[in-house]
C-alpha cells in the first residue's frame, strides 16, 4: 500500500499525498468565490455625463450623489436636502478645506443640481467636484 514502509519503525516516509490538501484548498476558493458576489455593497445606479479631463484626487472626498429619481445620499445612505446641509455644515466645522464630490445623473435637471450645490456651499464647504466619466 503506498505510504507505507515494510522494514522497522525507523525508516523515513519518501514521499507525502497532498491531493486531499489540494481539494479542501479548491473547495474553498469554490466557497470564497460564490460569497463574494452575495457581499457586494448595494449600489447606486447613476448615469454620470462624459468629459475629458478628470480629478485623481476624488478619493479624500466626501461622497454625494444624486440619482436619476431625485433621491440624495451622502456616502451611500439616503438622506434629504436638509440632512445633509446639517451634517456638511457640522463636518466643515471641523475639516477647514472639506471637498465635496457630487455624482448627479446625467438626467437631472440642472436646476436641481444647482440647488443641491448651493445648500453644500451654504453649508460652508466651498470646494465641490462633480463626477464625471471618460
Amino acid at each position: 500500500m503506498a505510504g507505507q514502509s515494510s522494514s522497522g519503525d525507523g525508516e523515513e516516509i519518501g514521499s507525502i499525498n497532498i491531493t486531499p490538501m489540494v481539494d479542501v484548498i479548491l473547495v474553498l476558493l469554490v466557497i470564497f468565490m460564490v460569497t463574494a458576489n452575495f457581499l457586494k455593497k448595494e449600489s447606486i445606479n447613476i448615469n454620470l455625463p462624459k468629459a475629458d479631463a478628470v480629478d485623481a484626487n476624488l478619493a479624500k472626498t466626501v461622497q454625494v450623489a444624486m440619482s436619476k429619481d431625485g433621491k440624495i445620499f451622502l456616502e451611500g445612505s439616503e438622506t434629504d436636502i436638509e440632512r445633509l446641509e446639517a451634517h456638511l455644515k457640522r463636518e466643515s466645522a471641523y475639516r477647514v478645506n472639506m471637498r465635496i464630490t457630487l455624482s448627479a445623473d446625467a438626467s437631472i435637471p440642472y436646476g436641481k443640481i444647482a440647488e443641491t450645490m448651493g445648500k453644500i456651499k451654504k453649508a460652508g464647504v466651498h470646494q465641490i467636484a462633480l463626477s464625471v466619466k471618460r
